[in-house]
């Protein structure tokens, strides 16, 4: 006997409020239906719920679709997610995309990592995490918390421009010490104004801002400097200045030893902890 989706959402039902009874919830919905026996027995009740339960259907759909299908009304479903199912609504955290090769390089790097801290465990404390970020200088307002309390709906807007101002900050940070922040700037006619990175750009706040702080800290030779693939850091000019200032060993980048796997602002510090400061 095959069943129909509102059926299947009954047994459903009443195996939860049954204390996840199969046999019970196969007897009360009998009973209801005015049946002797069927649709199926207790062993594949409890397997269809099993399925239903790895298959993540509803976090594939919506409320009102469930609805639909089953064809019960939107507060019925949301009372028995809430209730007997003991679902509840969550939002979603976009991460960044993974590609499965990438999967293969971030395990490699990570195996490397643990490899290189067993033989020197000190070797963690002395890498400087680096990264770019924007800030921008308008904020934003969310529309979800907003509201403006008058008598009639004047069905107000607000107006944002389609690129809104922006700083681009570079900063890094060590065990002991933090590094910057600098600013990518340029002197227009009314003062400096942001610019884009480049990679003559980030190579010239290397040569005149980073290097030189180092080694006013007098920790340049320590230092493990590591950076993100973003296309700038791997230039040709960017590559020649960190050859020039560090050993092959002591930078973790593409067109390095060692390899920063891409795609990877999870294993950064700068990403999870400083810009969220």
């Amino acid at each position: 006997m095959s069943l129909c989706l509102p059926d299947r959402a009954l047994l459903v039902k009443l195996f939860y409020q049954n204390d996840n009874s199969a046999i019970v919830a196969l007897r009360k919905f009998r009973t209801l239906k005015g049946l002797r026996k069927g649709p199926l027995n207790a062993k594949n009740l409890q397997l269809m719920v099993e399925e239903d339960k790895s298959s993540n259907v509803l976090a594939s759909t919506s409320v009102r679709r469930v609805a639909e299908a089953l064809g019960l009304p939107r507060s019925t479903v949301q009372k028995i997610m809430r209730n007997i199912l003991r679902y509840y609504p969550y939002k979603l955290q976009f991460v960044q995309e993974l590609l499965p090769h990438i999967f293969e390089t971030r395990h490699l790097f990570s195996l490397q990592f643990l490899a290189r801290l067993e033989v020197d465990p000190e070797w963690p404390w002395n890498i400087l995490w680096t990264d770019e970020a924007h800030f921008h200088l308008d904020g934003s307002v969310n529309t979800h918390n907003c509201r403006i309390w008058i008598t009639d709906n004047l069905h107000s807007t607000l107006r944002v421009p389609l690129h809104s101002p922006k700083v681009t900050v570079w900063c890094g940070f060590s065990a002991s010490f933090i590094l910057g922040p600098y600013f990518f700037e340029e002197l227009g006619s009314g003062g400096p104004v942001t610019c884009s990175i480049t990679g003559q750009r980030y190579a010239s706040l290397l040569r005149n801002k980073i290097i030189p702080d180092l080694q006013v800290l007098q920790c340049l030779s320590r230092i493990i400097f590591m950076q993100d693939g973003a296309p700038p850091h791997i230039t040709r000019c960017v590559t020649d200045v960190l050859k020039h200032h560090f050993t092959e060993e002591s930078v973790i980048s593409r067109q390095f030893r060692h390899l920063w796997p891409p795609r990877s602002p999870d294993l950064n510090p700068c990403d999870f902890w400083l810009w969220a400061i």
